[in-house]
């Protein structure tokens, strides 16, 4: 019987999203939960592993339940992610040894500082990242630092580190699988991205031992079986792929293309082509492509969310935040590489019916809203297809 349906999960930072899609790329049903954020002290951002699998459960079954299609007909699961969140687990108990610390966290702000005078050069050749909080190696040296039982588990290698694909890969898959893709990998700064391995020099610099790292897979590939207690069958992982990345699949693979991503943040995004290009204003990532991975330009604009639920709240214009968004973004338009042909936008915010209007008059260049804006599902919706 060929395959009419695929399931997608969305963990985002706001919330979990599941989608069934059919196989003209439509969204049959959706289910949506919010996530919960701590803040413990300044500049702290945590969440609950446990409830990012809880509520990860509970909206695959609710988005199956509602499409009313029979689970032979599905294809499969694919995951996309809110990425560079850090997870450290026992792997004999299944139990964090901390709170997943959110990629917005800033507590290694001096550490970073420390280590950019001596390492930037380096680790912006080998990773196309700055060394920033933001991403996931010094909040992985901090849990080894202040977690009291985190060296023993490492000594016992009983420790297991993940971003939140790989977490919960190993939480629903019947195999145990311990995995992650390229394109997450590539937001640790422990991950060569030009030779697509986790580099001995970068665990040297962040004190972090390979034993509790992943195995690195394409973004299609086979991760693994759902326990069948999760949606009623053991439905394949067919693909993984972080979220601002599946976002860039779906808005097209040609180089060259172009998309911003108005949601929890702002991102804007262009795809390189095989060819590494470092960038003072831009972050080189990873996005899906076989055999090997292509490379893109990313920076992250905004913290945007919160500004517009503030306004929705009070029952005010949208129009002059989103104004100021994209006079930002244009900003980083004219720092590309490439002058985009057309901006490909999706997001939450993208429902607001002036946007693609305000940013094509500021930039000067035509602004397509995606099929759906929910653009990081639709993108590994697309992966799984091809």
């Amino acid at each position: 019987m060929p395959s009419s349906h695929s399931l997608v999960l969305d963990i985002g930072t706001t919330g979990v999203k599941a989608f069934v899609f059919d196989n003209k790329l439509n969204v049959v049903s959706k289910s949506y939960l919010r996530l919960n954020k701590s803040h413990p002290k300044n500049g702290w951002v945590e969440q609950s592993p446990k409830e990012i699998i809880k509520k990860s459960i509970s909206v695959m079954g609710s988005a199956i339940k509602e499409a009313r299609a029979p689970l032979i007909g599905f294809s499969g699961l694919g995951i996309t992610n809110q990425r560079e969140t850090t997870i450290l687990w026992d792997k004999e108990t299944g139990t964090p040894i901390y709170p997943a610390i959110v990629w917005e966290d800033a507590r290694t702000s001096n550490e970073c500082s420390a280590l950019k005078s001596r390492h930037q050069n380096l680790i912006k050749n080998k990773t196309g990242l700055s060394i920033d909080p933001y991403f996931s190696a010094t909040k992985i040296s901090w849990i080894l630092k202040n977690v009291p039982k985190a060296q023993k588990l490492v000594d016992n290698e009983r420790l297991l580190f993940g971003t939140v694909d790989a977490w919960v890969i190993w939480n629903l898959t019947q195999e145990k699988i311990h995995a992650t893709d390229y394109t997450n990998a590539s937001r640790t700064l422990l991950f060569n991205i030009k030779t697509l391995k986790w580099d001995e020099k970068l665990l040297k610099i962040f004190n972090v031992p390979i034993s509790i790292l992943p195995e690195i897979k394409h973004s299609r590939e086979n991760y693994g079986h759902l326990k069948s207690t999760i949606v009623g069958a053991p439905l394949p992982i067919l693909a993984v792929c972080g979220d601002q990345q599946a976002s860039m699949y779906g808005a097209g693979k040609i180089s060259g293309t172009t998309k911003a991503t108005y949601g929890t943040g702002i991102f804007i995004m262009q795809n390189l082509g095989p060819s590494f290009r470092a960038s003072k204003y831009f972050f080189t990532t990873l996005v899906p492509n076989k055999p090997k991975p292509n490379y893109a330009l990313e920076a992250k604009i905004e913290n945007s969310a919160e500004k517009i639920d503030a306004l929705l709240k009070k029952n005010k214009n949208l129009n002059p935040l989103i104004k100021k968004f994209a006079q930002k973004v244009d900003v980083y338009l004219k720092r590309l590489p490439r002058k985009p042909k057309v901006l490909i936008v999706d997001g939450g915010i993208t429902q607001a019916p002036d946007l693609t209007r305000i940013q094509s008059e500021i930039s000067g260049i035509p602004v397509k809203r995606q099929k759906i804006y929910d653009g990081t599902a639709l993108g590994v919706a697309k992966l799984m297809k091809e």
